[in-house]
């Protein structure tokens, strides 16, 4: 067994859209040779007036039918991936999948990014944020797409998506966490053989600590260094025969993410969750929440502490040795 992604856990919500994160969690858990958990959270009622036995029938009749769903599910699962089991939680989402997460030591976490929770509809797009942030792993968030809508690859349906990815877009800032992005890309690539854009975003103006422009010429000197480091992060990936190229934009750093896929044709966003003060930072609250709203891509979000693997950082080591 592969020991970079070892346990993968996957939340869904039964809904039609939800095909294409199910989708991609088998061929993940296929290609790591990954033990699975499948997990649904009966939401919290919302505050309306019914009885205690209606109420209580009414959760009784969420738990029949999803707790057979499930088993369904694990059912076809199971033709895929050895180890499979399911967990049927109550309580608020968010919490339920991240304290699962975390007992069940997930490595990681595989979910939508809309659907239905209890019987109150929910954005599963601020759940999904709620996760990224507590969980104690990297996050995947694969946009549901309704049937007959596109991505800016050219798939035309969500249960015919690629679950494997083919090109990677790296946002990197330079910071800790960017750089165990960075790390988690190549062990991605390892197992999919996928290519690399890495994407740097300059802020659009550099201002001093008296709130005067920076002169042109430390603006240039900026970018040549800026250069310097992003071809030794390329060059890394190169030398272990993978394709990688790298991009530089100047504008906020959701627009150039958003931007760079559509130009790099990219089907899956690697990115950190916190980095550098400025425009550059990928901070979840700001960056990573918009591109997650944006992105019709998966986008798997690394934050500190470094995710659970082994290796050394080697790449880090790397960039901090690049000329500053």
């Amino acid at each position: 067994m592969n020991t970079f992604i070892r346990r993968i856990l996957l939340a869904t919500d039964f809904s039609p859209s939800s095909e294409r994160s199910v989708h991609m969690a088998l061929k993940w858990a296929e290609a790591w040779e990954a033990k699975l958990d499948i997990v649904h959270v009966i939401g919290i009622l919302p505050p309306i007036y019914l009885t205690s036995f209606s109420a209580n029938n009414y959760i009784k009749a969420q738990e029949k039918t999803s707790q057979a769903q499930l088993e369904t599910l694990v059912m076809q699962a199971r033709e895929r991936v050895s180890e499979v089991q399911w967990h049927l939680l109550h309580g608020i989402p968010s919490d339920e999948i991240s304290g699962l997460a975390v007992s069940s030591q997930t490595d990681l976490v595989i979910m939508g990014t809309h659907g239905w929770t209890g019987i109150d509809r929910v954005l599963m797009g601020s759940v999904a944020e709620r996760v990224i942030c507590k969980a104690p792993c990297p996050v995947l968030s694969v946009r549901n797409m309704e049937r007959g809508q596109t991505t800016t690859t050219g798939e035309p349906k969500a249960e015919t998506a690629s679950a494997a990815p083919r090109h990677i877009l790296l946002p990197i800032d330079f910071s800790d966490c960017s750089l165990e992005a960075y790390e988690y890309a190549d062990n991605l690539e390892k197992s999919f053989e996928a290519s690399i854009t890495l994407l740097h975003v300059l802020e659009p103006f550099s201002y001093s600590l008296d709130f005067t422009l920076s002169h042109p010429v430390e603006d240039q000197q900026h970018r040549e260094e800026v250069k310097t480091r992003l071809a030794s992060l390329t060059d890394a990936f190169t030398r272990q025969g993978i394709t990688a190229r790298y991009m530089i934009k100047t504008k906020s750093v959701s627009e150039a993410i958003v931007e760079a896929l559509t130009e790099s044709g990219a089907d899956l966003i690697v990115m950190g969750t916190h980095g550098r003060r400025g425009l550059r930072r990928l901070v979840m609250g700001n960056v990573a929440a918009a591109v997650l709203r944006q992105s019709p891509v998966p986008v798997l979000t690394v934050k500190s502490p470094k995710f659970k693997h082994d290796s050394e950082h080697t790449q880090k080591e790397t960039v901090q040795e690049s000329p500053q």
